[in-house]
């Protein structure tokens, strides 16, 4: 049940809307979804994000932006639309259920990063970047968020902005056992290779110990490389995400898993180029 005293509030600024959650108990509000895991009698006021103007998605420069409260189902129309994003857009269509599609916003997901999130590895794989509003906006990677622990302050996520790379081929690869279960994790790749020689590789998993990993062995072992079956074959070895035992399935388990949905995610970059 939430607080019996809990007040709404509208800001028209992102100014407003920052000073209002630097307050104990306040939290903002977008699709919603976030107060299903917080505890609601510790939930004293909601920060509707409604009038900011963060529901957009722009492309300029040769950048995407995609405006914080965008919903899943936005981005997903729009790589339809504009077959652009289309990395990120087939993560976010296997994701949740079609109702939560709806609701779930980008800014609430990244700042929430649940484990079995499907939004962080294609970002991360993409190199994208977030502007966030605290005492300044600041424009920062996605990866750096994480590693300076930003994402446990209190602070409002503005949009994110990826890179329109035509030179890259990139997949992902959730693992469920049935449509509208949490993946056990997400692996996402990109590439970029002339003539069949590797020349950049972004490899990221979540669902991990840790949460997500980098997988920079495994880039490392890519660049340079022809992409040949030899060569994919030997880029699983590089590959090595921990993983923590469950109720389900061991770490080790885990890890064979993910090797193959990795080598599997290989031989389809390498089916596209």
């Amino acid at each position: 049940m939430l607080h019996q005293n809990l007040e709404w509030f509208f800001p028209h600024t992102t100014e407003e809307a920052v000073k209002l959650i630097s307050q104990q108990g306040i939290i903002l509000h977008g699709g919603g979804t976030r107060i299903l895991k917080t505890s609601p009698k510790s939930i004293k006021g909601l920060v509707d994000v409604g009038k900011l103007k963060l529901n957009f998605i722009h492309h300029t420069d040769k950048q995407i932006s995609i405006g914080a409260a965008c919903t899943y189902d936005d981005v997903i129309r729009y790589s339809a639309k504009t077959k652009k994003l289309l990395m990120l857009a087939k993560a976010l269509s296997e994701a949740a259920s079609t109702p939560l599609r709806n609701r779930i916003t980008i800014g609430g997901s990244l700042k929430d990063f649940p484990i079995w999130s499907s939004l962080y590895a294609p970002l991360l794989a993409l190199n994208a970047q977030i502007e966030i509003a605290e005492k300044h906006d600041i424009i920062i990677s996605l990866e750096e968020y994480l590693e300076t622990g930003i994402i446990k302050t209190k602070h409002l996520i503005k949009r994110i902005i990826v890179d329109d790379d035509l030179h890259f081929v990139g997949g992902v690869k959730r693992f469920v056992l049935i449509r509208f279960e949490y993946p056990l994790f997400t692996i996402a790749v990109a590439l970029r290779a002339k003539k069949e020689i590797i020349s950049d590789a972004r490899i990221f998993i979540t669902g991990v110990k840790g949460r997500y990993k980098h997988c920079k062995r495994a880039e490392r072992f890519l660049i340079d490389k022809e992409f040949s079956a030899e060569t994919i074959n030997e880029a699983e070895k590089h590959f090595t995400p921990k993983f923590v035992s469950d109720y389900k399935y061991s770490a080790e388990y885990k890890e064979h898993a993910a090797k193959v949905f990795f080598t599997d995610l290989l031989h389809e970059l390498k089916g596209n180029l």
